[in-house]
């Protein structure tokens, strides 16, 4: 291509384009960084991050008690700038509003009609959904149920929204469509087994891709044309689910894993 095209095209003078095609190597492999080296390197950060990972004692660790154990030579704050650029983050809970006076009386009632519950929670499959970090990289999220007498696979969600999160779709189209009437169908033969017999109630929290908010969503349909008996519960209800124990466990228990089918398999053997 002759220069004049060149400079037609990218809008380039013709010495700057002389100089370009006069380069060695592309413009983007060339060395650009002429300052002192950082302090941290990528390698060393990703190191960090890794025995950060270890344990929970090291995750919940001050970024001052860090720099002292792993003898870094910086200060806290370029420490935290630099496990943000490797996309490292630590997260502050929020503060919860404070319920409303129908969300208390929902609740008391709530109570109340449960309180003389025994053989009927024999009945109840609790599922619920765990959020897995691999180091510094998109969540993986995990999906577990477990009932009585009974425990279902652990599955994988792949999450298409906003920063790897799950969606409607992902759920159904992951999990319910090809996984749940087994599921049901196994836990249904164990409490067919009880006296008198019941049918499975499906136990889930409000995450906001089980559609629980509407009747017209996709999952919602779903749900209706295959018979599932959602247990019903009120809003802000506390979070006493039995396989948050589960997750607890797979917490204190995970490392950081190098691939995700070592992620997999690490957490299956947890689980």
């Amino acid at each position: 291509m002759p220069i004049g095209a060149l400079e037609t095209r990218y809008h380039l003078g013709n010495s700057t384009i002389r100089r370009i095609l006069s380069y060695d190597a592309p413009e983007r492999a060339r060395p650009i960084r002429t300052g002192r080296p950082q302090l941290l390197t990528d390698q060393r950060v990703d190191k960090i991050i890794k025995y950060c990972a270890e344990s929970w004692d090291h995750r919940v660790l001050k970024y001052e008690v860090l720099i002292e154990e792993l003898q870094l030579p910086c200060t806290p704050e370029h420490l935290a700038v630099r496990l943000k650029q490797r996309g490292y983050f630590r997260c502050t809970a929020c503060q919860k509003p404070f319920l409303t006076a129908a969300q208390v009386i929902g609740r008391f009632l709530w109570a109340i009609a449960h309180i003389f519950w025994h053989e009927e929670w024999l009945k109840v499959l609790w599922l619920d959904e765990h959020q897995l970090h691999r180091g510094h990289t998109t969540p993986v999220h995990a999906w577990g149920a477990i009932g009585y007498g009974y425990k279902s696979p652990l599955l994988f969600i792949h999450g298409s929204g906003k920063s790897g999160a799950f969606t409607q779709k992902d759920y159904l189209a992951q999990v319910l469509a090809p996984h749940i009437q087994p599921i049901l169908e196994a836990f249904a033969a164990i409490t067919h087994l009880l006296r008198p017999i019941v049918e499975p109630l499906f136990m889930e929290d409000g995450n906001s891709a089980h559609g629980r908010k509407s009747a017209r969503n996709c999952y919602a349909r779903w749900r209706t044309a295959h018979g599932v008996i959602l247990m019903p519960h009120p809003s802000t209800s506390p979070d006493m689910n039995p396989i948050e124990k589960c997750w607890r466990r797979i917490n204190r228990h995970y490392t950081d894993e190098s691939t995700n089918r070592q992620m997999r398999l690490r957490c299956r053997q947890l689980y």
